[in-house]
């Protein structure tokens, strides 16, 4: 089953102990045109030794072992090598439901131009068992959300060939994670499609879990120093972008208005700007308090 030819694209880095069983899962995919690329950033693990086995088994699976980039530009690098309809990221550790490739592809198979298809996913502890706290809220996509926030996982992102030739185009040095930046120039290039459903089993483990503190103070306060992680590298992200990315004076302002935000003057336009915005209610107005104090660019 399947016509358009669809590449996933997978980086590893020492991921060993789940490396198999995410495999397994994509060839079980139900969509049948499919081409998996695995690029390993450098491992010294056995993962080099896994990807050699089932590039040897299987047709569609190249492996490409590399030295290490980090893990932003590794998947840039896996974009590059791409050529088919369309492309999917995808990580080391979790496990894709059969119909994952083919409910995107239904998705964006009749856009016309660039699109960018993301999705929710099942949250699964380290053995792959799904956690009591699930977050399936419906997003709602936007270069205005783009700007501050990344509501497209990597691991469930697929996109259009019109898509993928304009990322691969110019590729970032300053991204914050390779993710975010797709999010942000399909925004702004294109269309981004949520899908509410969930066909991945997205595996915490280790430091990929944020907890939240006890009571409404503790909240807060967990989700400012979430958002503040990423003080300096979101003003590096959006400066480059500003760079890479002119056209839309609409959204060549916005993005401006942001970067002014790194000034004092610049921060009360931002507190009153209804453009931007996060998905939940509480994080926009953390958001806006981070802006106001100077500690989220």
């Amino acid at each position: 089953m399947g016509t358009k030819k669809v590449q996933i694209l997978m980086s590893t880095y020492n991921g060993e102990r789940f490396l198999a069983e995410q495999i397994e899962s994509l060839l079980r995919q139900t969509w049948g045109n499919l081409e998996i690329l695995i690029r390993d950033d450098g491992s010294k693990d056995g993962t080099s030794d896994i990807l050699k086995e089932y590039g040897a088994k299987y047709n569609n699976i190249k492996v490409f072992l590399e030295e290490n980039l980090g893990v932003s530009r590794s998947f840039f690098e896996l974009l590059k090598k791409s050529d088919a309809d369309m492309v999917a990221f995808c990580d080391q550790d979790d496990i894709w439901l059969e119909q994952k490739v083919e409910a995107a592809v239904q998705r964006l198979e009749h856009e016309q131009g660039p699109a960018l298809y993301c999705s929710n996913k099942i949250l699964v502890d380290s053995d792959g068992t799904p956690m009591e706290k699930q977050d399936r809220r419906e997003r709602v996509p936007g270069f205005g959300n783009a700007v501050v926030e990344c509501i497209c996982t990597g691991c469930t992102t697929v996109m259009n060939r019109e898509m993928a030739q304009i990322i691969k185009a110019k590729t970032p040095q300053r991204a914050i994670l390779h993710d975010w930046w797709s999010y942000l120039v399909a925004a702004y290039a294109g269309k981004v499609i949520f899908d509410k459903n969930a066909y991945i089993k997205y595996r915490q483990h280790g430091g990929n879990v944020v907890g939240a503190k006890a009571g409404f103070i503790g909240e807060i306060r967990s989700k400012a120093a979430y958002l503040r992680k990423n003080r300096g590298k979101l003003y590096g992200q959006l400066s480059e972008f500003a760079e890479l990315y002119q056209g839309d004076d609409e959204k060549d302002a916005l993005v401006k208005k942001v970067l002014a935000a790194n000034r004092f003057a610049g921060r009360w336009k931002i507190l009153w700007n209804r453009q931007i915005y996060r998905q939940s209610r509480l994080d926009g107005i953390v958001m806006r308090i981070l802006f106001l104090a100077g500690r989220m660019l």
